[in-house]
């Protein structure tokens, strides 16, 4: 929503910089020979600081980027950049995969997955239901090699000798690919399901003949996808 300029930072604006800086909080001064001057109002008057090139390239980097959340039918629900690096979020409809567990393929319904990529660390979650909802509740994925300890470390995938690509709209879904492709063995098997508290592979050979995943056997993280999202990204 746009909103009206003051008369009194017209006024102002219209001064000749620098300024008194009553009205406005601070201001960028560009000089000749790419000199910046950084002029801002502080407790004891009037600052000046000197910037180079770099750190204004730097600050203007670092601007966050947000898209909020978007269409799930484009794959992609959310994507932006922040202090940390950038970020995708990519939503995976509940459908059969072709895994690898016990050094045997299994052709497997899995539920509907949230895949989380910022960088070079991935995080993976389960929702119930078909559609994708933000503020739905987030589930411990019914996968080994996914940690399932609270904050940044829930969800988040271990990729073993396994390097992903660092995460972008235009490399998640390859990412994705690498990740489910994979080879699932013991490691970090337990807390994954509540048939099968200790090795959750188990329960995933006993999905090969269903129709779809036994959404009531997942444990729940107590957490929403939005909550868990905002706890990573804005870290």
């Amino acid at each position: 929503m746009e909103s009206d300029i003051g008369s009194e930072i017209i006024q102002e604006i219209l001064t000749v910089a620098p300024r008194q800086l009553s009205a406005i909080q601070a201001e960028l001064l560009f000089l000749e020979g790419e000199t910046y001057i950084f002029h801002y109002q502080s407790e004891n008057g009037s600052k000046y600081k000197c910037l180079s090139p770099t750190t204004l390239r730097t600050a203007f980097a670092n601007t966050p980027i947000d898209s909020g959340w978007m269409n799930p039918e484009l794959g992609i629900v959310r994507w932006g950049t922040g202090s940390r690096g950038e970020w995708t979020i990519k939503f995976i409809s509940p459908q059969k995969h072709e895994i690898n567990v016990k050094e045997s393929k299994l052709f497997i319904p899995l539920p509907a997955l949230v895949f989380l990529g910022l960088k070079l660390d991935y995080w993976i979650w389960a929702i119930k239901g078909s559609k994708f909802n933000p503020d739905a509740e987030a589930f411990h994925v019914p996968l080994p090699n996914v940690y399932s300890q609270s904050y940044q470390s829930c969800g988040r995938i271990c990729w073993g000798d396994h390097k992903p690509p660092i995460a972008s709209p235009n490399t998640i879904t390859n990412a994705w690919e690498l990740f489910i492709s994979s080879s699932f063995n013991e490691h970090l098997s337990n807390g994954k399901s509540k048939a099968k508290p200790n090795d959750v592979r188990q329960q995933l050979e006993k999905a090969v003949n269903r129709s779809s995943y036994p959404v009531k056997d997942l444990i729940s993280t107590h957490q929403t996808i939005a909550k868990l999202v905002s706890t990573i990204i804005n870290d």
